[in-house]
């Protein structure tokens, strides 16, 4: 037999069973976006399940859950350098605020993130952002003039850390925001380089270097998918 036939014949069977592995009935969730997404699915079923379209991180003194299931998914704060204090303030009979300070403390440099305690898909906060109000903090000397934020990602942070995998940073200024009202931060998740979606621990990171007792209030940090927009 030529041998350029024999390999054109030993071939036929492979390819008959790569062929028998694609079932055109197969059927399951073919958007990539969503949790329960099927890459071998060829047609859609109506399955598809998507998260919630607001994840709450920390907001009003609380933290969160992914998809608000604080057993399974809750939220996790972990500082590495620097302080994080709670602050209660009565601004009449009825109203009390609730901020989150992230400062340097006796350092001058400030480090801290949150990871959910499982890992969740988020393919489908893709196009979404990250959100939070921030503001100079009034009972400190001082406030950063810039702040780098991060998301869960590729790149392995070691440093003065629990070791976790985060995105590239962006880095905002805080040369608008005052002391009086919360200045709203959003940034597109697409902004990060570096992100894995599929696999997500980290949800929020906060960097930031100054003086010591430098530092910023944050609250209603959370994540929004494009849908609410």
């Amino acid at each position: 037999m030529n041998y350029s036939l024999r390999i054109f014949t030993l071939c036929i069977p492979i390819l008959v069973l790569l062929s028998c592995d694609k079932d055109p009935e197969q059927t399951g969730c073919t958007d990539q976006y969503a949790v329960n997404y099927d890459p071998g699915a060829l047609k859609e079923d109506g399955s598809c399940i998507y998260n919630d379209a607001e994840q709450i991180i920390w907001s009003e003194g609380m933290r969160g859950g992914w998809n608000g299931d604080l057993l399974q998914g809750a939220f996790r704060m972990d500082v590495c350098s620097g302080e994080i204090t709670e602050i209660v303030q009565e601004l009449d009979s009825v109203t009390v605020e609730q901020s989150l300070y992230l400062g340097t403390g006796g350092d001058t440099q400030h480090k801290s993130y949150f990871s959910v305690i499982n890992e969740q898909n988020a393919r489908d906060f893709a196009e979404g952002s990250l959100r939070m109000g921030i503001r100079v903090s009034e009972t400190k000397t001082s406030a950063p003039e810039f702040i780098r934020l991060y998301i869960g990602g590729k790149i392995l942070q070691t440093e003065s850390c629990e070791p976790h995998r985060r995105s590239d940073f962006v880095e905002i200024s805080t040369h608008s925001f005052n002391d009086s009202i919360y200045t709203p931060v959003n940034i597109s998740l697409r902004d990060f380089d570096q992100i894995m979606m599929a696999h997500v621990n980290v949800v929020c990171g906060i960097q930031f270097e100054g003086e010591r007792s430098t530092g910023i209030e944050v609250n209603e940090i959370r994540w929004v998918a494009n849908k609410l927009d």
